[in-house]
């Protein structure tokens, strides 16, 4: 899916280009989601010639990488570690919440629609990952009743859902404790309840029930499960959410045919992420246990990887628990 540009040009991510992204278009993008990338110097070089080439090499020995560590349950306590060093400077920063930035959204060569782009912000990628779901939230989270987020890490999704859509209950869901003394922080400084609970997608607790109307998100936090998202999905399925919203690495999206494309698949497998999840939708979608509502390949991604692809679905009958 490579973008329709001129090589070494320099490439901009306005709503336009946003909107092609997701699939919509531009009259469809709402307002904050335009704001936020006016706000920002969204613009870096198309990477071309013996660049593009040291930058595909350099990708494709990152993925080789014996050191490189896998996904799956021998990593909680590493994420357990990293969000306890943002609580950390969470008690220190002036109040802003910017220490709740992930560490790892700071790459400045990032691949955009089929090129690599090399940008000057580090904070490039967070700054259309936050439009994309001002774009997401505002489209599929208007008229529920609440939002669950699962695997929520330092709770920036929960944050920007407070202020955007301000009557809804909110949950973060994480496995690691550190996540939910990050919420408890957040609401004494806001104001606003974040429920907190510790929750483990590989061994879902059955005992934890949605609220009528809830809808769900993940964000990448499901690429952690890597193929074992069965238990996690029957436990969505069990608990019939008003809408679930994924933006996750989706590995069925690329194109094995493509080397830029290989070198992100080469990763993706051997980081043991996120795999046979879209498959596994599609199957109950025809089997009519599902409605599949979006499947959308955005382009962009950090340096090794596509990490924001959409999928969007809902149970059959979802809402009858209202």
């Amino acid at each position: 899916m490579r973008a329709e540009v001129i090589e070494g040009a320099t490439l901009v991510v306005d709503a336009a280009r946003l909107a092609t992204m997701v699939g919509v278009e531009l009259d469809a993008l709402a307002e904050s989601c335009r704001r936020v990338l006016a706000a920002g110097e969204l613009r870096g070089s198309v990477l071309s010639g013996a660049e593009r080439e040291t930058q595909l090499l350099r990708a494709l020995r990152a993925s080789e990488d014996p050191a490189l560590s896998c996904s799956g349950p021998h990593r909680a306590g590493d994420w357990e570690r990293g969000w306890s060093e943002n609580l950390r400077e969470l008690h220190g920063d002036d109040g802003s919440l910017v220490t709740l930035m992930p560490k790892y959204n700071r790459h400045q060569v990032l691949r955009l629609q089929g090129d690599y782009l090399r940008v000057s912000d580090p904070a490039f990628e967070y700054a259309v990952y936050t439009a994309l779901r001002h774009h997401c939230f505002q489209r599929w989270f208007r008229g529920v009743d609440g939002v669950a987020e699962f695997g929520c890490g330092t709770g920036t999704s929960l944050v920007l859902l407070a202020e955007l859509l301000p009557q809804l209950e909110l949950w973060g869901l994480d496995w690691a404790e550190s996540s939910q003394r990050i919420l408890e922080q957040i609401g004494a400084r806001t104001g606003r309840t974040i429920h907190g609970r510790r929750f483990d997608m590989f061994a879902p607790d059955a005992d934890f029930l949605l609220p009528p109307g809830t809808a769900v998100l993940t964000s990448a936090a499901m690429e952690q499960l890597g193929a074992a998202h069965g238990p996690f999905v029957d436990y969505l399925l069990a608990q019939q959410p008003a809408i679930c919203v994924h933006i996750e690495p989706i590995v069925e999206l690329y194109r094995p045919d493509s080397l830029f494309d290989d070198v992100a698949i080469r990763y993706h497998r051997r980081r043991n992420y996120l795999s046979g999840f879209l498959p596994r939708l599609q199957r109950l979608a025809a089997a009519g246990r599902i409605e599949l509502l979006t499947v959308q390949r955005t382009g962009f991604g950090s340096f090794h990887h596509e990490g924001y692809s959409l999928v969007v679905w809902r149970p059959r009958g979802a809402g009858s628990r209202r």
